[in-house]
């Protein structure tokens, strides 16, 4: 049986979740079971697969392994945007730029819906978001954004530095722009909720890393750790570590962010944060710093992007980036010098070179779901919902237009494409220096 070269494994702390409860203790797959259907992955995509399969078929057992815990990985470490449409550079074409509106608004719904009905605790605030813009790449950019949003006749207002600095306590942009329909949330505590409130015929098993898998006799043997799973189907849900299971290789990049959050920030800090009131602010620059004040009074930084093409950050270098995210809060906020961050992390998502998708069967019995590009969290609820859908033949409008995509494009092999990343990221960091 062909074995897995790298395990997720993240070494450094995700603050999203540490802002948590204990969770309670881990249901570990033990020894050798059969079920229905294998879903490997319990992020964004592998929770949507497992919820709508179980909806769709209570008549069978439906085994969702995670390596890590639910929550923990990359849809638990993300700035926590539930997003309805993000744009950067010139306005795209309407049509396409609606089609993927489709998506991310169903994907959307279906997070609201389950958060509702299940009472989900992860601070859900449909707030809206503010792009800012701190200098000439952050002006061109925050222009562009509003022209999109202009060309798709949604809501947008300007907002001044004088407003920006009566709104979050800084005169650091320019300007701003502000515009609705999108969701805040704790991510870690929304994947947890998610995971907790499954389908009855849904059985979670977590700290279970797939270790190897192969066809079998008319089933799929899925190996981990401590055993092994035999199903009909198998649904790969794994992010970015599809590639190593043979799925969409050299056809997506595997990049990773950072982010660092403070503890609960005191009344006297609290008060530079203009209103005090949870805001969410998207740089309007591709290189700029997402920044936000959560519903528990926590500041949230996340900034900088690099190639990661094997594993998880190692934590002495996530500690490393800390320090300039902390150089970008004082840089906003002077009188927070006295602030440090409690939690430093590191995340990693998946980018095509065309915006395509990897979504479907790929083999008999064996399907895949990838959730990549802008907007990956409402893009993957609504992609992992339909696949279970396409899974059990249920057709709709939506299941066409998703499999209207094109598939991911091939990308220059190693190491061309490591020379162009590079580059690229090298002209962003430069043509985005004033908005760090």
């Amino acid at each position: 049986m062909p074995r897995l070269k790298i395990i997720p494994k993240h070494e450094d702390r995700n603050g999203w979740w540490e802002s948590l409860p204990p969770p309670a203790p881990a249901n570990i797959l033990n020894g050798e079971r059969r079920v229905h259907t294998v879903i490997v992955g319990a992020g964004v995509c592998g929770l949507a697969v497992a919820h709508q399969l179980g909806r769709l078929r209570p008549d069978v057992e439906i085994a969702l392994l995670e390596a890590e815990r639910a929550g923990f990985g990359a849809s638990g470490r993300n700035a926590g945007f539930l997003l309805n449409v993000h744009s950067h550079g010139p306005p795209k074409r309407t049509d396409i730029l609606r089609r993927n509106i489709r998506l991310w608004e169903s994907g959307l719904s279906d997070l609201r819906r389950m958060v509702r009905e299940f009472k989900i605790d992860c601070g859900w605030h449909e707030i809206g978001r503010i792009y800012g813009s701190a200098g000439p790449d952050g002006e061109k950019h925050i222009e562009q954004i509003a022209a999109t949003l202009e060309q798709l006749g949604l809501s947008r207002s300007w907002m001044s530095r004088d407003e920006m600095k009566e709104r979050i306590g800084t005169e650091f942009y320019r300007r701003g722009l502000y515009t609705s329909g999108n969701a805040l949330v704790n991510p870690a505590a929304l994947m947890r909720g998610l995971a907790r409130h499954l389908p009855m015929n849904v059985r979670l098993y977590e700290q279970t890393p797939v270790v190897g898998f192969e066809p079998g006799s008319h089933a799929y043997v899925v190996e981990t750790e401590a055993g092994r799973m035999i199903s009909e189907r198998l649904v790969l849900a794994a992010g970015v570590y599809l590639r190593q299971f043979g799925i969409a290789p050299g056809r997506y990049v595997p990049m990773a962010t950072y982010a660092s959050m403070t503890n609960p920030l005191a009344d006297d800090a609290l008060a530079l944060l203009g209103t005090g009131m949870p805001f969410g602010l998207l740089a309007s620059s591709e290189y700029g710093a997402t920044i936000r004040l959560t519903n528990d009074n926590r500041l949230f930084v996340r900034n900088l992007f690099n190639f990661n093409p094997n594993s998880p950050t190692p934590a002495p270098r996530v500690c490393e980036i800390g320090k300039l995210h902390r150089k970008g809060m004082l840089n906003r906020w002077p009188g927070l010098e006295d602030v440090g961050f409690a939690h430093s992390w590191g995340g990693t998502m998946a980018f095509t070179w065309n915006n395509g998708a990897v979504f479907g069967e790929f083999a008999p019995g064996l399907y895949a779901v990838l959730t990549n590009d802008v907007s990956p969290m409402t893009r993957g609820a609504a992609a992992g919902r339909l696949l279970a859908d396409f899974m059990e033949g249920n057709d709709s409008e939506l299941l066409r237009l998703q499999l209207a995509f094109p598939g991911a494009c091939r990308l220059p092999p190693r190491p061309f494409l490591d020379i162009g990343i590079a580059i690229r990221r090298g002209l962003l960091h430069a043509s985005a220096r004033k908005e760090f």
